[in-house]
C-alpha cells in the first residue's frame, strides 16, 4: 500500500473510531439519563387524569375525591384542579401557589401547548357531572425536586463535553504526536542539523505496541527521513574532509609549480647575466634542467585537464582491437629507463604470446604506466617488480592483468584513499614528486573501459594490483 493510501486509511480510520466511541457515549448517556429520570418520574396508574375523574363524585354539590389518590397527588409532587364553565376553580388538591384559580378563555390551551412557559405540565379532562360541564385540570412540574435527579438533569452534557475533550485530546494526541515529531525531523534537516530529534514520543521499535501503534503508517517516512539524515551527515563529513584535502593538494600543488618556476627563473636570470659568459656546455646544462621543469609543469597540467574530463565523462574513448602484450612490453620497456628503475629488478609473463582486446591505447597505456611507476618509485633499490598477464577462458572470460612489487607495501590509511583525486601518501621512502592525480586517473581510464580494479597491500610485505577487462 501506498504512503499517502496508507495514512489516508489511518485518519479515516482514526475518525471513524472516534466518531463511533462518541456517539455511543452520547446514547448511553441520553440512555441512562432518560431511565433515572423516567424512573423518577414514573407516575402509578392509579394518577392518570382518566382515572381521577372516574373516582371523582358530587356529594351535596361538592366535589370529593378518594383520599388515596389524594396522597399519591402529594406524594408525587402533582396538583389537581377541578373549573366550572367560567374557567374558575372550584376544587383543588396540592395546588402551588403560583398557579392560578382561573384561566381566562385560550389560556389553559396555551399553557397545555408551551409548558416551558410557565415551568409545569398539564393533562385535562371534560365531563359532566351532576349536570354540571367540569374541567379537571392535572399538573405537574417539568423538574423533580430529587437531588439525584437535578444533578443529572444539569450535569450530565457537561460530562459528555469533558469525556469529548479527553477523547479528542487522546486521538488529537495519536494523529498528531508522528506528524509533530516527523516536522521536527525536517526542521532540523532544513537547518543543517543532520539527526534525529530526541523527543519523548521517538519512533523506537522497541516500545510497547500501544506507543509505536500510531508510528506504524510513517514507518516508511520515517526509515526514508532515517537514510536521508544518515546520508546528509555523511555527505557532509565527506564534504569537510574533501576541502581539508583539496586545501593540502592545493598548497602541494602550489608548490610543486613555484619550486621549478624557481628554478626556471633562477637558470634564466644566470644565462640572462651580463656577468658572466657561459660555455656552450654550461648553456645546454642549464637548457635541460629547465626543459626537464617545464615538462613536469606541462604534466601537472595535462593531469588536472585529464582527470576532471574523465569524470565529466568528457573524453571520447575511441576503442581499437591492439594486442595487449605488446603494449605492456612496450611500457615495461619505457619505464626501466627511468633514474628511478635503477637496481631494481623487472619481470613479464604471460599464457598467452597474443591477447587482443578493444582498447584506447594511448590512454590504457597513461594507466598502466601510472600504476607500474608508483611500484617503481616508492619502493627501495633491489624491489623485485613482476606484471602478470593473463587470458582466462573460464566463464566469465576475462583477461587479468596483476602488478605484483615485494617492496615496503602501503598502510592501511593510504589504502583507503588512494584512488582520491587529491590524495598523495608519503612514507619513509616514498617519492613524493607526483601530482596526486594519478592513481585516480588510472582507475577512471580502467573504468571507461569497462574493467576494475583492485589493490591489496600489506606494509614490508608489497603490493598487488589486480586489474581486470571482461571479454565479449
Amino acid at each position: 500500500m501506498k504512503l499517502k493510501n496508507r495514512v489516508a486509511y489511518y485518519f479515516v480510520s482514526r475518525l471513524f473510531w472516534l466518531m463511533l466511541i462518541w456517539g455511543i457515549f452520547i446514547v448511553i448517556s441520553i440512555v441512562l439519563f432518560s431511565f433515572f429520570l423516567g424512573h423518577n418520574k414514573k407516575e402509578p396508574p392509579q394518577l392518570t387524569i382518566s382515572n381521577i375523574v372516574e373516582h371523582t363524585d358530587v356529594v351535596d354539590q361538592k366535589i370529593s375525591i378518594s383520599s388515596k389518590i389524594k396522597e399519591d397527588l402529594v406524594r408525587y409532587n402533582m396538583w389537581m384542579q377541578v373549573l366550572d364553565e367560567q374557567g374558575n376553580e372550584v376544587f383543588s388538591i396540592n395546588k402551588p401557589k403560583s398557579i392560578p384559580n382561573h384561566y381566562a378563555p385560550g389560556e389553559l390551551v396555551s399553557d397545555y401547548l408551551y409548558p416551558a412557559k410557565k415551568g409545569f405540565q398539564l393533562s385535562t379532562w371534560y365531563k359532566t357531572l351532576d349536570n354540571q360541564d367540569l374541567t379537571w385540570v392535572l399538573g405537574k412540574p417539568m423538574t423533580s425536586n430529587n437531588p439525584f435527579q437535578y444533578w443529572v438533569n444539569n450535569l450530565w452534557i457537561l460530562s459528555i463535553i469533558i469525556i469529548g475533550i479527553l477523547i479528542a485530546v487522546f486521538f488529537g494526541r495519536q494523529l498528531g504526536a508522528p506528524l509533530l515529531y516527523i516536522v521536527s525531523w525536517i526542521e532540523n534537516l532544513s537547518r543543517g542539523k543532520h539527526e534525529e530529534p530526541l523527543h519523548t514520543w521517538k519512533f523506537n521499535q522497541k516500545k510497547r505496541w500501544r506507543n509505536k501503534a500510531k508510528y506504524n503508517t510513517y514507518k516508511e517516512l520515517t526509515q526514508a527521513l532515517s537514510k536521508l539524515t544518515s546520508t546528509l551527515q555523511r555527505n557532509t563529513e565527506e564534504r569537510a574532509l574533501l576541502e581539508k584535502t583539496r586545501e593540502e593538494w592545493m598548497t602541494g600543488v602550489s608548490h610543486d609549480l613555484k619550486t621549478p618556476l624557481s628554478v626556471i627563473k633562477g637558470y634564466t636570470v644566470l644565462l640572462s647575466s651580463h656577468e658572466y659568459d657561459w660555455d656552450q656546455d654550461k648553456v645546454r646544462h642549464f637548457s635541460k634542467i629547465m626543459e626537464e621543469r617545464v615538462e613536469y609543469m606541462e604534466q601537472l597540467i595535462e593531469d588536472f585537464n585529464l582527470t576532471f574530463q574523465l569524470k565529466n565523462d568528457a573524453i571520447p574513448i575511441q576503442l581499437v582491437q591492439k594486442d595487449l602484450v605488446i603494449v605492456l612490453k612496450e611500457i615495461l620497456e619505457q619505464l626501466k629507463r627511468l633514474p628511478e628503475s635503477k637496481n631494481k629488478v623487472f619481470s613479464f609473463e604471460t599464457n598467452r604470446e597474443q591477447i587482443f582486446f578493444n582498447m584506447d591505447t594511448k590512454y590504457l597505456k597513461r594507466a598502466f604506466e601510472n600504476l607500474i611507476a608508483n611500484s617503481i618509485k616508492h619502493n627501495p633499490p633491489e624491489t623485485k617488480i613482476k606484471i602478470i598477464l593473463h587470458e582466462e577462458l573460464s566463464h566469465p572470460r576475462q583477461i587479468r592483468v596483476l602488478i605484483e612489487d615485494n617492496g615496503v607495501g602501503i598502510s592501511q590509511e593510504t589504502l583507503e584513499h588512494l584512488f582520491d583525486r587529491y590524495f598523495r601518501g608519503t612514507s619513509a621512502t616514498s617519492n613524493n614528486s607526483g601530482t596526486g592525480l594519478g592513481m585516480a586517473i588510472a582507475r577512471q581510464i580502467i573504468i571507461a573501459h569497462g574493467g576494475e580494479i583492485e589493490i591489496n597491500s600489506k606494509l614490508q610485505l608489497g603490493t598487488q594490483c589486480n586489474i581486470t577487462f571482461p571479454i565479449d
